[in-house]
């Protein structure tokens, strides 16, 4: 009789290590998704923004080819310059656009463009966002809270 109780007394200790176990792993790969998608929006965010704002024009001084990155459309129009629109109005519009998958499963997005709107990087072609996510997930029967930072970075080449 002694033996069938002890018996059941491992049994639902080991029932235990695997139900924490498997809380453990499901935490991991809840963080891990949400760390793809964060990263997946800023780095579609970037790419975007950079050929939407990307002008290219010949330089007659220079007798070549050159790029340029800019901000808004109005100063694209100052420059007569033809683009499809401003890469900080781009990055906004698609951060609208894929807020919602991330909305679902945070608590708050900070998003940061150009290291706080440093006109330098537009001049050099570079169009830099950087988002920080706050989330709460569950972790043996609790939620606990988890902030990620992802940065994505994309330059226009220049041609020659």
């Amino acid at each position: 009789m002694e033996e069938r109780g002890s018996a059941v007394i491992h049994a639902i200790y080991l029932i235990g290590c695997f139900g924490g176990l498997l809380s453990i792993l499901l935490f991991v790969e809840q963080v891990s998704y949400l760390d793809m998608r964060v990263q997946h929006t800023a780095d579609l965010t970037t790419k975007a923004a950079r050929v939407a704002g990307e002008w290219q024009y010949y330089d007659q001084d220079t007798g070549s080819m050159k790029k340029r990155l800019f901000e808004t459309t109005k100063e694209a129009k100052e420059h007569h310059a033809e683009i499809i629109r401003g890469a900080k109005e781009e990055a906004v519009i698609l951060l609208g656009l894929n807020a919602d998958g991330l909305e679902k499963r945070t608590e708050e997005i900070t998003i940061i463009h150009q290291k706080g709107n440093q006109k330098s990087l537009y001049k050099q072609g570079i169009y830099h966002v950087r988002i920080w996510v706050k989330s709460k997930l569950p972790l043996f029967l609790k939620n606990r809270t988890v902030t990620l930072e992802r940065v994505s970075q994309s330059e226009v080449r220049s041609t020659k």
